[in-house]
Parts: C-alpha cells; structure tokens; sequence
C-alpha cells in the first residue's frame, strides 16, 4: 500500500467538504466519503460522444469546452435537462459561455447551463399551469442521487412581505423552494403582522417570473463538489402560432 494513500485521502475529503461550504451546503465527514465513492464510480465510467452532432445533440450548443470537462458537461446536462412533450413542450439545452470556459471560471467545475422553454397552450394559465408541473416533477426526479442534490428551485415571486425564520422578505422578491417544500408543494411563512402566510406552489406559477434550478454535484475531474444550475427562458406559444 502507498504510505501516501491515507494523506491523499484526507486532502479529498477536505477538499469535497471546503467545496460544498462554499456552495452554502454543510456535509459531515461521512457524507463526504458518499460523495468520494460516487465521484470514483463516475470516473470510471466511460462516455463517448460525436464530434459532428455535439456533446448532447443538435438541441444543445457548446461555445467552448476544455477536453477533461466534456464528458463530465454531458452527464450533468442529463441532470439538469427538461424533455420534449411532442405538440406540449419544446426545449434547447445551451451551456453557457463562462462554464464552458472552465479555465476562467471562480469556480471551475460548475456547470451553468440556460434552456429554451416553449410551451403550446390554448392559454397563458394553461402554459404556466404546465411549466409548474414539469419544473416540479423535474425536482421531484432529481432531488438526491450519488453524485447529486437539489439545492433550490427559483418560481414565482412573494406577493407580499413575509417573515421566513429571522428573515424579512419583500413583496415581489424572488420565491427560493427548498426541497422539503417543494414536496410539500407550499410555503408557510407569516407576515410581519404575525399572520400566517400560504403560499402553493400552482400560484405561485401564474406569475412564475425567474425560472431557475440548482443542484450540488460531485465533479469527478477536480476531485470537489460543484454547483449545477439551469436557467429556464420560458415562452407561451398560443394556438395561432404567436409566442
């Protein structure tokens, strides 16, 4: 055995556990392991890819990658992707620039990518009521794996001030779902008043303004743990054709 092989595990370990610090995510020393192991699976694993086609296809575009990268951006693109509904919902997948060029990134290893969402409805309600259930269900199918964990989902905007915890938060603010809340489909808060505060998530979705997912993952390449993210650009086409 390498006399080494205990020290270089430890820094592994140390550098897995300072990566999801830095990511707002705190893990023990056993957590850290699980995600050591799965980061080893996954460097086995070997993916291929065309050259012609692009990394995921014809539906998404790489600006610019480096060659250690590209298998490790194909896999979290399975991740952090939505699938078309035929004649329902269509989609473009794109990783953007900056994580593409991971050598001037702060963080190199993490993968931003941005996605064209276009739904067919009969109505603006009928659209949103839609991208509220895949946005969910997509959080739902991706809350944990071994190489992965959903961070938040951005939907919708508080339609007044609440109180979360020790934190105030005002009307037309961002609305940030957790996990657990996300399964619950709701979020209760109060109001500075005292009252108590509702908020679901189907109404939250009328207005569902900036559309975005994170995940924390296991980047294989550098040995850490990095944030995933999928910016949603969602449009409403009407029966007409008009967008």
């Amino acid at each position: 055995m390498d006399a080494n092989q205990p020290s270089d595990s430890s820094e592994k370990l140390n550098a897995i556990i300072e990566s999801a610090n830095q990511l707002g995510v705190e893990i023990s020393e056993a957590e850290a392991l699980q995600w050591l192991s799965a980061m080893a699976a996954e460097s086995d694993t070997e993916i291929s890819m065309d050259l012609e086609t692009g990394v995921f296809g014809h539906k998404v575009v790489m600006l610019d990658f480096s060659p250690a990268d590209l298998a490790h951006f194909r896999e979290i693109g399975r991740l952090v992707e939505f699938k078309d509904q035929p004649g329902v919902v269509e989609t473009a997948l794109a990783l953007s620039g900056s994580s593409a060029q991971s050598k001037i990134q702060t963080y190199p290893g993490d993968c931003d990518y941005f996605e064209r969402v276009n739904i067919i409805a009969e109505t603006r309600e009928e659209a949103c009521q839609i991208l509220a259930k895949i946005m969910r269900e997509k959080a739902l199918d991706t809350l944990k794996g071994p190489t992965y964990q959903l961070i938040e989902v951005k939907l919708g905007s508080y339609p007044y001030d609440v109180v979360k915890g020790d934190d105030l938060i005002k009307a037309d603010s961002p609305i940030s779902w957790s996990a657990p809340e996300i399964q619950d489909g709701k979020i209760e808060a109060f109001r500075p008043d005292g009252t108590q505060a509702l908020i679901r998530w189907e109404e939250a979705a009328a207005e569902p303004g900036w559309c975005k997912m994170d995940w924390v993952i296991a980047d294989p390449v550098r040995g850490k743990l990095a944030n995933a993210s999928n910016m949603l650009d969602v449009t409403w086409e009407a029966p007409d054709g008009s967008i």
